[in-house]
């Protein structure tokens, strides 16, 4: 066999009749290419992968190129099905799908994920970069950086820590539970909301066109923080001692005002609370 080298011909494993299953070196790379069905992808322990196509193995492809193991589903499997991948948890694993959801659980390694109409969820991972044209976003237990585009749809990200870069068309964008210095939410159409800690070298920008802005600021904590709405109002939950022509366009310092915090909503309102204060709604 030449070329693609199917990964059941290098692996001491023979597949069963219910399932594909081969062996993933360490420092191995995974790239998922499936158009039409759920994708779900399961880290585990050892190094041994298995892949299933609706309970077929035979509507599965494996293999590798270049130190890159590929799996989708067969030329020959033209209806679509759900793609079922369970991989050695510390491998870096990359998504392509069309139609349907996504769901990466307990994979330690860097995730991205592509896709065009489905929900997508991260549970555990190094770093994440997500894009994706219709659908909700969830990310959870993420050690470090997080880049999310998406279009029509939610982002929801809880316990990250990393870097956060979220940028939106038509939906909300919230941050709950984050343990990061650099965060960037902008949406043209939703509410965003940030809850989590503010460090003193840190940089906040939270911005909407139709929607409003809630960021938790800690107590004890310095800031120079930046706020401009055109149609809204801003509604601290603890006294502020606003600066500038307008409240609604105004700069204030909170204690040494080491962190730089800035907050626009052209037709919404901002608010600024305590952490925990409030809990975002679900739509």
């Amino acid at each position: 066999m030449s070329g693609a080298v199917l990964l059941l011909a290098l692996s001491a494993l023979s597949p069963t009749a219910d399932d594909t299953t081969f062996v993933v070196p360490p420092g191995a790379r995974i790239v998922v290419e499936h158009r039409d069905g759920e994708i779900n992808v399961m880290g585990v322990r050892g190094r041994e992968a298995r892949v299933l196509m609706d309970g077929e193995a035979r509507a599965a492809l494996a293999y590798e190129s270049g130190g890159v193991i590929h799996v989708g589903q067969s030329r020959r499997w033209d209806d679509g099905g759900d793609l079922s991948l369970w991989v050695p948890h510390d491998v870096d694993v990359a998504v392509h799908g069309l139609d349907g959801d996504v769901r990466i659980i307990d994979v330690s390694g860097d995730v991205s994920v592509e896709t065009a109409d489905g929900d997508v969820e991260v549970d555990g991972a190094r770093s994440v970069r997500i894009a994706s044209v219709d659908g909700d976003v969830e990310l959870f237990d993420i050690d470090g950086d997080a880049d999310v585009h998406i279009g029509d749809g939610d982002a929801w990200l809880r316990d990250v820590r990393g870097a956060v870069e979220v940028n939106g068309v038509d939906g909300d964008l919230v941050v709950i539970d984050g343990d990061c210095r650099s965060v960037t939410l902008t949406t043209v159409s939703g509410d965003v909301w940030y809850d989590g800690e503010v460090y003193s070298d840190g940089e906040y920008a939270l911005g909407t066109h139709d929607g409003d802005i809630t960021f938790a600021m800690p107590e004890g904590v310095g800031a120079s923080i930046s706020i401009s709405t055109f149609d809204g109002a801003v509604r601290p939950s603890f006294p502020v001692q606003f600066r500038g022509g307008r409240v609604r366009a105004s700069q204030f310092t909170i204690g040494d005002g080491s962190s730089r915090v800035t907050l626009e909503a052209f037709d919404g309102d901002i608010f600024l609370i305590r952490p925990g204060e409030r809990s975002p709604e679900r739509n």
